[in-house]
């Protein structure tokens, strides 16, 4: 854009008054996002003395952060319900497919908070990963999706009921 303009004759200062006025407020945006970051309230410790003293003694075992049972501290995987649970196991190169393979599950059972950017991160995951074979992924998400958002009743014997899943 600036080469057409100096091959013109140079900038109009309506053009450059514009580029002037959006770099100011620019500016000015990005100083106050800042300065509202560093001094925005602080949140409370939602830990009393109690509990940060329990959390500091060697007997304390962590927790899986998925169903809560507690696990071995140099595990990796937690073995009630397979969730990545290791302080390393998204860093190490083969442990890691399988953490990524768990978040792909996730996605395809249903079991997760639902939000438009949390699906359009499960979308552009299988896309990420799973490039050429990402449609096949979406079809089992959007499965898993839809089925867990259909009530589920239970099953009352009779053989009427046509609305029950096969």
């Amino acid at each position: 854009m600036l080469t057409t303009q100096a091959s013109l004759g140079g900038p109009s200062p309506e053009s450059t008054a514009a580029l002037v006025a959006v770099l100011g407020l620019s500016i000015c945006g990005i100083w106050l996002f800042v300065r509202r970051l560093k001094d925005g309230p602080v949140a409370p410790d939602p830990w009393d003395e109690d509990v940060k003293e329990a959390l500091q003694k060697d007997e304390a075992s962590p927790l899986c952060h998925r169903c809560l049972s507690p696990h071995d501290g140099r595990a990796n995987f937690c073995a009630t319900c397979g969730a990545p649970v290791g302080i390393y196991t998204n860093w190490l190169p083969y442990p890691y497919l399988f953490s990524i393979g768990h978040t792909m599950r996730i996605g395809t059972s249903g079991e997760f908070r639902r939000s438009p950017l949390i699906i359009l991160g499960f979308f552009l995951l299988g896309l990420a990963e799973y490039t050429i074979f990402a449609p096949v992924y979406w079809f089992a998400f959007l499965r898993g999706l839809r089925h867990s958002l259909t009530p589920r009743t239970q099953d009352t014997g009779s053989s009427s009921d046509a609305s029950s899943p096969m």
